[in-house]
């Protein structure tokens, strides 16, 4: 079995591509995961990665439009002089961009896997135009019709496209983390009740909200942290300190392989992703899943997704709304009602055994090895 895995963003950094290759290499040998050079992939970052790989395009930032697009075109031809070389039985494309690309180049003889790890004709900038949007549904639609498997991250995205008649049902492979039965990447919890957001710092996912909550549940011995990356990183600095707020923390991200282990040191979880467009609205955020393997209760946000996996785990806090006044709410709730922390709790702990990549994969290995049937 031949297979080739294609994302067109950066491979040190996504958690579900180091997942899907940890799959793939157990099943083959004969593999190779295309993927995106780019100002992220340090060589430290390189050094980890234990998996057969190749990068096109330069290591430097894509600070234009223009920049972008002509390195999109010139990943697309590498993609598409490499498909050819190579010969894969299997491609697994990640996102609609790649399918794209795959279909371009006219591979007849491999069974293609899409991957859609988001509702891309719907994401932030494809939405803005709402006929570039309506175009990259008809295509997407008419690509998947003749592909051998469709899978995508979320039971409410799923739904999506179910109900907007895509000719090929979606199967469900959630971006659960990889299981560890290991006490060791567990840190020492903080000796004062920690609240923690960890992820990409960017608009429309209640970063400001989360951060102003901070005014509300002063002098309670809580303390908030912010944990990762992204433009907003500076206005929530700048806001933390004319707020005077001592008890909000702001912390540099941390290596994929520690998103966890660090998460252990805290106490509650925080997601609060706004359902501002579909694609918001119908995926899921990896930070649900990673926050429950760390076996923290989680305060949500009230969008499809998180809805469905509270209702089956119970495992958090569903806000009606993110204000600060409801999440600060939501957090004095938990650290004064011990009996529901620890019921949430539990619960976080008994849907880490279900919600693993362990489980999740055997579906993707079930359809690799039909794909050679």
């Amino acid at each position: 079995m031949r297979i080739l895995n294609i994302v067109s963003s950066n491979i040190v950094q996504d958690p579900r591509i180091l997942k899907q290759m940890e799959t793939i290499k157990k099943l083959t040998d004969d593999y190779i995961v295309l993927g995106k050079n780019n100002a992220n992939v340090t060589d430290e970052r390189l050094k980890k990665i234990d998996f057969n790989y190749k990068l096109f395009g330069l290591n430097k930032s894509e600070n234009t439009i223009f920049k972008k697009l002509i390195n999109r075109v010139k990943f697309g031809k590498n993609v598409i002089r490499f498909i050819k070389e190579f010969e894969p039985d299997v491609i697994h494309a990640n996102d609609f961009d790649v399918l794209f690309i795959v279909f371009l180049s006219k591979r007849k003889n491999a069974n293609i896997v899409y991957d859609a790890h988001e509702i891309y004709s719907k994401n932030a900038f494809i939405n803005k135009y709402k006929i570039i949007s309506s175009i990259v549904q008809i295509i997407e639609k008419r690509i998947i019709k003749n592909i051998h498997a469709f899978i995508t991250v979320s039971h409410a995205a799923k739904g999506y496209y179910n109900s907007s008649n895509y000719p090929k049902e979606a199967i469900v492979v959630t971006n659960a983390p990889i299981k560890i039965e290991n006490s060791s990447y567990v840190e020492k919890k903080s000796d004062v009740f920690e609240v923690v957001y960890q992820g990409q710092i960017v608009a429309n996912r209640g970063y400001e909200e989360f951060l102003e909550a901070g005014k509300l549940i002063e002098n309670n011995d809580i303390n908030l942290i912010i944990r990762g990356f992204g433009h907003l990183t500076d206005h929530l600095i700048d806001l933390k300190s004319k707020n005077g707020l001592e008890n909000v923390k702001i912390e540099k991200p941390v290596e994929v392989s520690k998103l966890i282990s660090a998460l252990t040191r805290s106490h509650v979880g925080v997601v609060l992703t706004k359902g501002t467009s579909i694609n918001f609205e119908y995926t899921v955020s990896n930070k649900i899943f990673e926050c429950i393997h760390a076996g923290l209760p989680v305060i949500l946000s009230p969008v499809k997704e998180h809805i469905y996996l509270n209702e089956k785990y119970n495992f958090g806090i569903i806000l009606d709304e993110v204000t600060s006044e409801k999440i600060a709410d939501a957090i004095l709730k938990l650290k004064k009602n011990p009996e529901l922390y620890n019921e949430l709790k539990e619960n976080a702990i008994k849907a880490s055994e279900e919600l693993t990549w362990q489980n999740e994969s055997k579906k993707l290995i079930d359809l690799y090895q039909e794909a050679l049937k």
